[in-house]
C-alpha cells in the first residue's frame, strides 16, 4: 500500500480510535477543527507505519479515548456538531462516529479522485512517450542523413555576419552622423573576458618554444569589427600578434599590396574581440591631424584629442598607422613617445596614458627604408628614431599556393579547380615583377574580382577589367601573354 492507502484506510477509523493512536506516540498537540485534528494525526502515523513502529492493525486495535464534550465558546465546529447531536437525543459516541465518517467519506472522495487523476497522468504520459518513440523511429533515416550530411559552417557563418551587419548598419550610421562614437565608446569599457588557445580562435595550432598552446586574450570591446570568416591565418603572423599581445611591442607589416597587411590588423581586432582604429597617412598629414589640437569647446579654448589619442586612451583598442611612410618625418615625431609600452606622455597640455591592451601597428608597402622598386612612389625612409620604436619588422608574402586557393574559394565559393588555375595565372604574372616585365603583380584582391566577374563576363573581359587595366601598357602586354598562355576559357567555363 502506498501512503495515500495508508492514511485512507486510517481515516476511515473513527476519531477516538486515531487521537489513541496518535495519543500512545506523540505529546505534541494539535490544533484545528476536529477533521483536521483527525487528518494531522493520520499523517503522524502512516509515517510511522512507513518506518516500521507500528502496524495498520495495531492502530485499528487500539483501545479509543473516552469523549469529552463542552460548553465552552472556543469548542471546535466538530465539537459542536457532536453536542448539537448529544441535545438531539443521540450518544455523544454515535454523534461523533456519524461527524468522524463523514470527514472520513470527503476524505476518501478526495483520495480517490487524486488517485484517479495520478493514473490518468500516467497513462497520457506513457501514450505520449510511445507515440514520440514510433515518430522517432518512423524518421530515423531522415536523422541519419542529417547527421551525415556536409553543412557549410563557413558560409553559415559568413551569411549570419553580414546579416548582423546589415541589421546594426542603420544605427552605426546614425552615430557616425551625430559625431557619437565617442559618446559609445566611453559608455562602455573594454575588458578581458577569458583567454582561449590559437587553435579555438584562429583554427591554427600555435605553440611557444616549450611546445605549450599560445594563448589569445578574448576582450568584450561593443565595436569591435566584424569578423571575416574568409580570412587565412598563418602559423608565423600569430606568432608575432600574440608576443605583442603578452609585451605591449609595436609592429611594423611590410610587402606587396595585396599580402594582407592592414586585413591582418583588423581582423585581429575582430577575433580577439577589441577596438580597432585605423588612421590612412599622406604626404599632407599633421600631428595635428591624427593627435589632435587645441580648439574652442563652449566657448572655451581645450585641447581636443584626435583619432590617435582617442584610440590610444580606449582599452584593448588595435591602432593601425596604413601608409605611414606618405607621412612627413617631422609630423611623425610625436609618436615616439607614444609608442612605448606603458607610456604616459604630456601633450597639448594634458598627460595621455596608454590604456589597457592597446596595440600599435603600422603597415605600409615598404621595410622602413623606403622605397627601393620605385612603384610606391611619395613614400619616404622612416626616422630612425621612429624606426626603431617598432620591436620587430615583419615582411608580408603572398600566400601558399594551397593557403591561396582557401581563401579563393571562401571569398567567392568557387569550385577548388577555377581557384587553382587562376593562382597559377597570378603567380606566374608575380614572377614577371621580379623581371621586371610586370609593374605590379596582380594581388588576391584582383584574382577575388576576376573570379567574381566570370559570373557575367567573358575570360577577355573579366581579366581586362580586374587585372590588366590599372597596369601600364607595357605591363598590360605581359599581363595579356600569361592569361593567354595559363587560362583556359573552355575550361573555365565549365568550371563557372
Amino acid at each position: 500500500m502506498n501512503d495515500l492507502q495508508i492514511k485512507f484506510e486510517i481515516l476511515r477509523l473513527p476519531l477516538a480510535v486515531v487521537m489513541a493512536a496518535y495519543a500512545v506516540r506523540s505529546t505534541t498537540v494539535l490544533n484545528g477543527t476536529n477533521a483536521e485534528i483527525k487528518s494531522q494525526a493520520a499523517d503522524f502515523l502512516v509515517t510511522k507505519v512507513r518506518d516500521g513502529s507500528i502496524d495498520l492493525n495495531a492502530i485499528k486495535g487500539t483501545a479509543p479515548l473516552p469523549l469529552v464534550t463542552s460548553t465552552s465558546s472556543n469548542m471546535t465546529a466538530g465539537q459542536t456538531a457532536v453536542l448539537d447531536s448529544v441535545v438531539k437525543g443521540q450518544s455523544a459516541d454515535r454523534a461523533m462516529l456519524d461527524a468522524v465518517r463523514v470527514v472520513a467519506d470527503r476524505a476518501a472522495s478526495d483520495a480517490l479522485k487524486g488517485l484517479n487523476s495520478h493514473n490518468t497522468l500516467t497513462q497520457t504520459v506513457s501514450r505520449a512517450l510511445a507515440a514520440l518513440e514510433q515518430d522517432i523511429e518512423a524518421n530515423r533515416q531522415n536523422i541519419d542523413r542529417l547527421a551525415v550530411s556536409s553543412v557549410d559552417e563557413r558560409k553559415v557563418a559568413t551569411e549570419v555576419a553580414l546579416a548582423i551587419d546589415k541589421a546594426f548598419a542603420p544605427f552605426k550610421q546614425q552615430v557616425i552622423d551625430a559625431g557619437a562614437e565617442q559618446v559609445i565608446a566611453n559608455g562602455v569599457s573594454a575588458k578581458v573576458i577569458g583567454s582561449e588557445t590559437a587553435l579555438n580562435v584562429f583554427g591554427v595550432d600555435v605553440k611557444d618554444a616549450k611546445g605549450q598552446p599560445l594563448m589569445v586574450d578574448i576582450w568584450d570591446a561593443v565595436d569591435a569589427p566584424a569578423i571575416d570568416p574568409n580570412f587565412v591565418w598563418t602559423e608565423g603572423i600569430i606568432k608575432h600578434l600574440l608576443l605583442s599581445q603578452n609585451t605591449g611591442e609595436s609592429l611594423w607589416f611590410g610587402g606587396e599590396r595585396g599580402t594582407g597587411k592592414s586585413q591582418t590588423a583588423h581582423q585581429w581586432a575582430a577575433k580577439t574581440g577589441r577596438s580597432f582604429t585605423r588612421i590612412n597617412f599622406h604626404k599632407y598629414t599633421t600631428a595635428e591631424d591624427y593627435a589632435g589640437c587645441v580648439g574652442l569647446e563652449n566657448g572655451a579654448t581645450v585641447f581636443k584629442r584626435g583619432a590617435f589619442l582617442t584610440a590610444f586612451a580606449s582599452p584593448s583598442t588595435v591602432i593601425l598607422l596604413d601608409e605611414i611612410s606618405n607621412c612627413a618625418a617631422g609630423e611623425l615625431a610625436p609618436l615616439n613617445g607614444f609608442m612605448e609600452p606603458n607610456s604616459a606622455v604630456n601633450y597639448g597640455g594634458q598627460v595621455h596614458r596608454r590604456a589597457a591592451g592597446v596595440l600599435i601597428f603600422a603597415a605600409d608597402n615598404t621595410l622602413c627604408n623606403g622605397d627601393q622598386s620605385g612603384r610606391y612612389a611619395g613614400t619616404g625612409q622612416m626616422n630612425s628614431s621612429l624606426a626603431d620604436r617598432f620591436s620587430r619588422v615583419i615582411r608580408f608574402e603572398y600566400l601558399c599556393k594551397a593557403d591561396e586557393v582557401t581563401a579563393l574559394v571562401r571569398h567567392t565559393q568557387c569550385n577548388e579547380l577555377l581557384a587553382g588555375h587562376v593562382v597559377d595565372a597570378i603567380n606566374a604574372a608575380r614572377a614577371k615583377v621580379e623581371t621586371g616585365d610586370v609593374i605590379d603583380a596582380p594581388s588576391i584582391r584582383s584574382a577575388i574580382a576576376f573570379i567574381r566577374a566570370l559570373n557575367v563576363l567573358s575570360v577577355d573581359e573579366a581579366w581586362a577589367s580586374a587585372v590588366t587595366a590599372r597596369q601600364p601598357s607595357e605591363s598590360a602586354a605581359a599581363l595579356d601573354a600569361i592569361k593567354a598562355a595559363y587560362l583556359n576559357p573552355a575550361q573555365i567555363e565549365k568550371w563557372i
